[in-house]
């Protein structure tokens, strides 16, 4: 009889394995390191290996994947951090497994932190979600009914490409130009903050530090630096105008905050707040907004999700 559930968020650094009870309750994690060496042909062979040594391969029911890059119908179509290009993962996994009676199924990281949010997180009751990542770049998960939606190419929710910015026009790893993430993310607030800097004779602590870190500039703005309020407000500012955009397509229940910038707490969540209402009252009168409880587990619950079913 099948008894449980795999959970593996698989990262540039780390694999992270969760083994779960068929009802979603977290057993036991474990981790082992990401072989990227050959384009990473290694990292499933090794994944697959550890599996069948730790955990009695007849007891697992499921095994959800999440995988850093846009993924579509469990098929992966890039994940530069890997070394791969496309990839039929469900196919190649359940080889190395020899095992036919699993169910593998895979998605985006970004994706499966929504799922887990409202699997077992923040977001436990809602059926329709859209989560933000605020890192170092900006990553988003949309779930509808219930259902983590990829898109057709796999990149149904990745906000932080969206064109918003036509004032500092900062140029994007993605190869554009103002993108959400060059203004919002955690790099985007410090590249944002530098030109501030430059354009403005404003009086800041911030001059005092030639280099520094998103944080920074957040922790000044909470202590009342002018310069440092107006980088975070316009930044949030920006943050604001696309959810306002997501919630006139997909009018989800509730908006996850998470990544590094969601430390900030409840800071953030009023500026976001302060910027999004106008811009979609008297439509929207009410959204919930939450930061993220489930931290770096959240793609492990996300992606036992995948597999209840």
């Amino acid at each position: 009889m099948k008894k449980y559930n795999l959970g593996i968020d698989i990262g540039g650094t780390s694999i992270k394995i969760g083994l779960f009870d068929l009802e979603g309750n977290l057993l036991q994690t474990d981790s082992i390191r990401t072989n990227k060496t050959s384009k990473g042909s290694f990292i499933l062979p090794e994944l697959a290996d550890y599996i069948k040594h730790k955990f009695t391969i007849e007891d697992i029911r499921g095994i959800g994947i999440g995988v850093p890059g846009p993924v579509a119908k469990n098929m992966i179509y890039s994940c530069v951090n890997l070394g791969w290009g496309e990839k039929d993962i469900v196919k190649e996994f359940k080889e190395l497994l020899a095992i036919d009676d699993i169910i593998v199924r895979v998605a985006n990281d970004a994706n499966l932190a929504a799922a887990g949010e409202i699997y077992k997180g923040v977001a436990s009751g809602y059926i329709n979600a859209f989560m933000v990542t605020l890192g170092t770049g900006i990553g988003g998960g949309v779930i509808i009914d219930g259902r983590v939606v990829d898109g057709i190419n796999g990149v149904a929710g990745e906000i932080g490409h969206t064109h918003i910015d036509d004032l500092f026009n900062l140029d994007c790893n993605c190869g554009k130009s103002g993108c959400l993430e060059t203004v919002a993310s955690a790099t985007g607030i410090v590249r944002l903050a530098k030109e501030y800097l430059r354009k403005s004779n404003k009086p800041s602590k911030l001059r005092r530090y030639p280099e520094f870190s998103a944080k920074k500039v957040i922790d000044f703005a909470k202590a009342g630096d002018d310069l440092a309020t107006e980088i975070i407000d316009k930044s949030m500012e920006y943050l604001a105008r696309v959810l306002a955009k997501v919630t006139y397509i997909i009018n989800p229940d509730i908006f996850i905050i998470g990544g590094g910038i969601s430390n900030a707490g409840n800071f953030i969540i009023e500026k976001i707040k302060k910027y999004y209402y106008p811009l979609v009252v008297p439509f929207i009168s009410h959204t919930n907004f939450e930061i993220a409880t489930l931290g770096n587990e959240a793609g492990m619950f996300g992606a036992c999700y995948l597999v209840k079913w």
